[in-house]
């Protein structure tokens, strides 16, 4: 083993106190990402809804907690404070331009000129000008501001690729390709809020650990996206066994490369069963819809099954306990053949060099 075995009771232990933590810290986050808000655009509170709050309030505790906190605690610090407010601005700025993205697909120049040139973009509502004033304010302290202008841009294209899920003729590759992209370059750009980039051994975990975690979020959205009109894997293809497998397969690619890593292995271990805990619910669910989509031939027959039965939660401690032992399971692996399509193949070669 790359570290020492992962027992139940060390998952348990380090998964309690990431809820814990998480917890603890929401009340608080939520009241710096409104002060921020107020500071970029007074009465911001006012011209958001409510949801698009909660959703900007969840990119920032993924973010604090996973995507980056974690990354720096295995690198053995915290992120500083000039690193927390970058962080807070890019939970803002990706909110809204996934937004405007999803309701200006026909709009395209100037979304572009926004993503790719700031300074020159002039807003038409108070929206927009919020979104600009973030942006500005993240290239005035980033570390590397041409490389957040760089991620900012890929994001861009890749969301509006998704807008090719609307399509129910998307191909299966194609669907791989933007779910995997679209959740990559949101990381790398998230990266950009430390003082130093990630090395290309770290940003080469990236690639496997953010197309789970963009499987598991559509595996949780399944209801919401059939009733959009969304075409996702899990709706769309429902090779479930085959998903399974994947989602083994890339935990594995990802624990490799983390075993490559030169840190002590405490916190590489901490580190993996952090991340693996987004990942194992993503499994679970897909466990749970094979099961309930059984002899399911198509997307309608899918949707008649119901939000009931479409949705995943840890409803008892029996799914609980399911969890933790999942989240073991995949930080243990350490080979699993599994599908991978020979373009994310290629992609996860390059992503090494993001």
């Amino acid at each position: 083993m790359y570290y020492p075995y992962v027992h139940l009771t060390e998952t348990s232990l380090l998964l309690f106190r990431l809820y814990c933590r998480i917890r603890r810290q929401r009340s608080g986050m939520k009241n710096r990402l409104i002060r921020m808000l107020e500071s970029l655009h007074p009465g911001a509170a006012a011209i958001l809804s409510p949801a698009t709050f909660q959703r900007m309030a969840a990119y920032q505790e993924s973010a604090e907690h996973i995507v980056c906190g974690a990354l720096a605690r295995m690198q053995g610090r915290r992120p500083s404070e000039t690193e927390q407010t970058r962080l807070q601005l890019l939970a803002v700025i990706s909110t809204l331009l996934h937004d405007w993205v999803g309701n200006h697909s026909g709009d395209r120049s100037r979304i572009y000129q926004l993503t790719c040139s700031p300074a020159g973009f002039e807003p038409r509502d108070a929206v927009e000008s919020l979104l600009r004033e973030a942006y500005l304010r993240l290239l005035t302290i980033a570390a590397e501001p041409r490389r957040v202008t760089a991620h900012c841009c890929e994001l861009f294209n890749w969301e509006e690729a998704s807008g090719r899920q609307k399509d129910a003729t998307i191909s299966e590759a194609e669907l791989f390709r933007i779910t995997y992209h679209k959740r990559f370059h949101a990381v790398l750009l998230f990266y950009t809020v430390f003082d130093k980039y990630p090395s290309p051994e770290e940003t080469a975990m990236a690639f496997p650990m953010a197309g789970l975690m963009q499987l598991t979020y559509d595996m949780a959205d399944i209801w919401t996206d059939i009733r959009s009109g969304i075409y996702t894997i899990p709706i769309l293809y429902r090779r479930f066994g085959r998903l399974e497998r994947r989602f083994q397969a890339e935990s594995a690619r990802f624990n490799q490369a983390l075993a490559r890593l030169p840190y002590p292995p405490a916190r590489k271990q901490e580190y993996a069963l952090t991340v693996h805990a987004v990942h194992a619910m993503g499994l679970l669910a897909v466990r749970r819809l094979r099961k309930e989509a059984a002899g399911v031939r198509d997307v309608a027959e899918l949707a008649l099954l119901g939000r009931k039965k479409l949705a995943f939660g840890l409803r008892n401690p029996a799914m609980m306990l399911a969890l933790l032992r999942k989240v073991r399971e995949l930080t243990n692996l350490t080979s699993y053949d599994g599908p991978t399509e020979p373009a994310l193949k290629r992609d996860m070669r390059q992503s090494a060099r993001s």
